[in-house]
């Protein structure tokens, strides 16, 4: 899932931004998990997603002070992974996602489920979980398919 951020996300807004898998930015978006300034807490699962995103010094900096990042700024601490103009952002994003389904879903789909299950798994299980997926992947028809395509394009020298 992908967040085309294309103003203010403040408070559940970045909570939402982050609950996708990549998040890009247009020049004029800007972001804070501002619920600090109204005496109440992340309650949309900013606690959660903010630091996994941010690490826990920034996440600690913008729930603490409630300040807005520029878009820049978000850029910077990895909070989004593209800034651009406002008029290019739908367009990059589908871009993007044209990319991303460009690939195998199963192989995607594996991905994504390992990337997650990094974030908690010790580095012998995820390579555990990581084997028996890919044991899958390799008896798949997107496998064939995928090395067969790959293999028929010339190589460069």
């Amino acid at each position: 899932m992908i967040a085309a951020v294309n103003g203010p996300a403040v408070g559940a807004g970045t909570d939402l931004a982050c609950m996708c898998d990549l998040r890009i930015a247009a020049e004029e978006a800007r972001f804070a998990e501002s619920f600090v300034k109204l005496g109440i807490i992340p309650g949309d699962g900013g606690a959660w997603f903010l630091p996994r995103i941010v690490g826990w010094s920034k996440a600690c900096e913008m729930a603490f002070t409630g300040d807005l990042l520029s878009a820049r700024d978000a850029l910077a601490c990895g909070l989004v992974s593209q800034v651009m103009p406002k008029d290019e952002l739908i367009p990059a994003a589908r871009r993007l996602a044209e990319r991303i389904a460009a690939n195998p879903p199963l192989a995607v789909r594996a991905t994504k489920r390992l990337l997650r299950e990094g974030r908690f798994a010790r580095l012998d299980t995820l390579l555990q979980l990581s084997a028996g997926a890919q044991a899958i992947a390799h008896t798949t028809g997107e496998h064939r398919e995928a090395l067969t395509a790959a293999l028929a394009k010339p190589t460069k020298r």
